[in-house]
């Protein structure tokens, strides 16, 4: 069932009047935010750890609110900014959740990297209670963020114009997909496509070094002289762990699992999207899930040097 917004309402959603509410307050969150304060938007804010959602109200001149519930009273546009599946699904449906009251005539944003199994229960959730949900994952980072220079991927049944909202927009380029769950399938399929890269030369690395070549020597003799040295001149001393972290590798294997996920569900093979999530989750379990997504490459070079120290003793 397509849903929709008449052109009054819209044009009501298109401008600059109305508030703005964020819900989470990590790295994107808190970027967004800005970039919207610094547009002129009124902003809400909410953060499972309240003193971080204080600070930043201080500095954007926002309000603060005690639970998602209040930030959709306050706004008829409501932002989603979590990590995963659970987050998203408690602050759309826990016991102060976004719908757990009437959202007539507002738009909930779910920038939320999920599963599509998630974002079809999302948008289930939203509708019931009389919103209009909107998937819009974002490729980039937080200075991406704070620059406009996101790639928003836009999916809702409400069509794309409710994809067009002007405030949306001062975020970044949006490209709408169609119908939920295929921007979350896109954003998943994107963040498989770099991951796995970065798996590869990992591997690689781990592969020379464990028969005694040195994976910088690799790197820079080897690959160096070929088009792959495009690929460890764009991402450089991030290959290695060195604890200043855009994307961490703990998410960044969330991501990989989804994807893994979304493929099972779809009754595909997914071997390649296993195996990144399985390093990735070697790294957080040693300790490194705060580490740069890049530096998977380096950690598991430096796995294969160890043990090939531990051989020699």
């Amino acid at each position: 069932m397509k849903q929709c917004l008449s052109n009054q309402a819209l044009g009501r959603r298109s401008g600059m009047s109305g508030c703005i509410a964020v819900l989470g307050l990590g790295r994107m969150g808190s970027a967004m935010a800005r970039r919207l304060a610094e547009k002129g938007y009124s902003l809400v804010l909410w953060n499972r750890t309240v003193s971080r959602a204080k600070v930043l109200a201080e500095e954007l001149g926002a309000e603060v609110v005690a639970s998602p519930r209040e930030a959709a009273d306050a706004c008829e546009f409501i932002h989603i900014v979590v990590s995963d599946d659970e987050a998203s699904l408690e602050v759309l449906s826990g016991s102060n959740g976004v719908a757990t009251k009437p959202l007539t005539g507002k738009i909930v944003f779910n920038h939320a990297t999920v599963t599509p199994r998630h974002s079809i229960v999302a948008d289930s959730i939203v509708s019931r209670a009389g919103g209009i949900y909107v998937e819009a994952p974002v490729a980039g980072n937080p200075r991406n963020a704070l620059e406009g220079s996101l790639v928003i991927l836009c999916s809702s049944r409400a069509g794309e114009r409710v994809c067009n909202t002007k405030h949306l927009r001062d975020l970044g380029d949006v490209v709408y997909l169609g119908e939920p769950p295929r921007a979350a399938a896109a954003k998943l399929a994107f963040n498989l496509s770099f991951l796995s890269i970065i798996a590869g030369l990992g591997e690689a690395f781990a592969l020379v070094e464990s028969y005694g070549l040195s994976a910088d020597l690799f790197a820079r003799e080897v690959l160096g002289r070929t088009w792959i040295k495009t690929i460890v001149e764009r991402y450089g001393e991030r290959l290695w762990p060195r604890g200043k972290a855009s994307f961490v590798a703990r998410l960044a294997g969330k991501d990989a699992r989804y994807a893994f996920e979304a493929l099972t569900d779809a009754g595909l093979p997914g071997g390649v999207a296993a195996a990144v999530a399985n390093h990735y989750a070697l790294m957080t379990l040693m300790g490194q899930g705060e580490e740069d997504y890049p530096s998977l490459a380096g950690f598991l070079a430096e796995l294969a040097r160890s043990r090939n120290r531990k051989g020699r003793d």
